[in-house]
């Protein structure tokens, strides 16, 4: 279960906020992200992830916070060998999605996308 943490800026040029755009991206994040981290069925059968596994957190930043771009992207996940062999090949790929998404919002955003595997475990309760 990857966790996605959206962040957006709360003020953007003008005054403006980025809200619309930032809960209409992480309604799309799961569809982009889930394909990016499936490790295929030869690598291993427990590295599948579909958009209903996506965990995303939409939240925005405060005028506490220092240096931040207008949207920021953290993902967690399990640091599966297999993912980490081509991580830069994964978080290329989310980018792309990203970009493909900001095509129809007439915005010039600034952000990053930040992968972080590490040993994880999940239980639903």
């Amino acid at each position: 279960m990857p966790l996605v943490l959206l962040q957006y800026k709360m003020r953007y040029e003008k005054g403006r906020s980025l809200r619309d755009l930032a809960e209409k991206l992480s309604q799309e994040l799961p569809a982009i992200v889930a394909p990016a981290l499936t490790l295929s069925d030869r690598e291993r059968l427990d590295g599948q992830v579909t958009p209903e596994d996506i965990i995303v957190h939409c939240v925005k930043s405060n005028d506490a916070d220092v240096n931040n771009k207008d949207l920021e992207i953290v993902i967690w996940a399990h640091d599966f060998p297999e993912r980490k062999a081509n991580l830069e090949e994964r978080k290329d790929a989310i980018i792309k999605g990203i970009h493909e998404f900001l095509r129809d919002w007439d915005r010039n955003v600034s952000g990053f996308v930040w992968i972080l595997l590490q040993p994880t475990a999940f239980g639903e309760i």
